[in-house]
């Protein structure tokens, strides 16, 4: 459907019926996984998350937030290295978190909470996270600063916000050929033929999604406008760089006071 007469509500941006939605995120979700496990920046992303918890300082029980969780992919790594841990996984498309959930039966994961919901409609009581994690969802979320300030008060004094968002325009030509490369060079020209089959949908969704960022409907930033975003918002910046071949920011954050 062309995004001009797609005017379904936008489970990530909350956008009414009157505005179009770029992103068809119900279609997304049924590919979301092809390419995301073929994509080497994506599996990195989930590494080095893995390898800076043990610099967040958590609890040996902590309670993770993961918010635009997707289809939990993140928790189900995080799951491996904290046993103990209670997680929410917390998204607003259904069909996500359908996904999730079979993955969480799948892997026994019996400590995970989904909340199904706009991330800028959630309620959480104040110093209820050890850790909240945030990867590719804020440029989509509005209102922003509000979202921002309402995570700060969710986390425990010195609790610890760590965000991952895609600020710069999405060249889908460059991303295609990178991952057919790496395809080719993992499994061969049939793995190749086997993303491509299973995958259309997921490259369509993010064609439309870069047509949302030229029109405004999702956020652009450098990562100098991140940072002060966070700031804004009242976060104490500890790491500040660039990821996913420079198309994102990274931040680790703690909130000192709330």
């Amino acid at each position: 459907m062309d995004a001009t007469s797609d005017v379904a509500h936008d489970p990530l941006t909350g956008a009414s019926p009157s505005q179009p939605r770029e992103i068809d995120w119900d279609a997304y979700a049924t590919q979301y996984d092809v390419l995301a496990t073929a994509n080497p920046s994506y599996r990195e992303n989930i590494e080095i998350l893995r390898s800076l918890i043990s610099g967040f300082d958590l609890p040996q029980d902590p309670v993770i937030c993961d918010v635009g969780a997707g289809t939990g992919n993140f928790i189900c790594a995080l799951a491996q290295d904290l046993p103990n841990a209670k997680f929410v996984h917390l998204d607003a498309d259904e069909t996500m978190n359908q996904i999730a959930r079979e993955k969480y039966q799948a892997a026994g994961l019996s400590n995970v909470e989904i909340k199904h919901c706009l991330a800028s409609d959630a309620n959480f009581s104040a110093g209820a996270f050890d850790l909240i994690i945030c990867v590719n969802a804020l440029y989509a979320i509005r209102p922003r600063d509000e979202f921002l300030k309402k995570a700060k008060q969710w986390l425990k004094p010195n609790g610890t916000f760590f965000i991952i968002d895609f600020g710069r325009r999405l060249d889908t030509l460059s991303w295609s050929l990178y991952i057919i490369g790496s395809v080719i060079k993992e499994g061969g020209l049939r793995e190749v033929v086997r993303i491509l089959r299973n995958g259309l949908e997921t490259l369509r969704q993010n064609r439309r999604g870069s047509k949302g960022q030229a029109n405004g409907l999702y956020w652009l930033h450098s990562t100098e406008e991140f940072a002060d975003e966070l700031t804004r918002a009242g976060y104490n910046i500890d790491q500040l760089r660039t990821c996913y071949r420079g198309y994102c920011d990274l931040a680790v954050c703690r909130s000192t006071q709330n």
